[in-house]
């Protein structure tokens, strides 16, 4: 089973992160991303997939696509119990740049704190194998949702939201923050059919 080796909150992924745009020239490829994440980290690459999806990043065109396609193979792996994920070398290949990956990292900084100091290890039960292959359903349910999505203005936001939840709870060990993950991801898949539907 997949477990979070690399980062431990969310201003340690950050951190990572912000080392991968600084030192790799003009773009940033996947690949590159997923070396500093750690591509055994099943909560650090879920926080990360849902963050992207709640920045900057997100505004360029198919990007949510791509972050949706990149948490359901990542989600369906750990489905299936693979223990280190991989992805295809056309999705390791694509990059941003450097520069809006700075932006968002900047963006998110001062509001990671606040969340760390709010999170802590608490109904752990919520956060162990079972619950990891609880949550990667629900998230492969949750990307499978983002492309009709991308085309309402801000609503694949809510999903991301989620899956950055889940990706958070699962690092800090934070039972709560899955059992609320759960509670928005019904919100998000609701709210969406609702739009799609009318």
């Amino acid at each position: 089973m997949a477990q979070a080796q690399g980062a431990q909150d969310l201003e340690d992924l950050l951190g990572e992160l912000r080392k991968a745009a600084d030192g790799n020239g003009p773009r940033v490829s996947v690949q590159e991303i997923m070396d500093a994440v750690g591509q055994r980290s099943f909560g650090p690459l879920l926080l990360l997939a849902g963050l992207l999806g709640m920045t900057p990043v997100a505004a360029v065109p198919g990007a949510p696509s791509m972050i949706a396609l990149i948490t359901l193979l990542v989600a369906g792996q750990l489905l299936i119990g693979r223990d280190a994920f991989w992805l295809p070398k056309f999705l390791l290949k694509r990059s941003v740049r450097a520069d809006r990956l700075q932006k968002t990292v900047r963006v998110a900084t001062k509001p990671a704190r606040v969340v760390d100091r709010m999170v802590k290890p608490r109904l752990e039960a919520l956060t162990g194998p079972v619950a990891d292959r609880m949550v990667a359903l629900v998230c492969v349910v949750l990307a499978l949702s983002v492309p009709p999505l991308e085309f309402l203005p801000f609503v694949a936001f809510i999903p991301s939201a989620a899956i950055a939840s889940f990706g958070l709870g699962l690092i800090a060990r934070d039972g709560l923050l899955v059992l609320i993950a759960f509670a928005i991801s019904a919100g998000a898949l609701g709210f969406g059919l609702y739009h799609l539907i009318w």
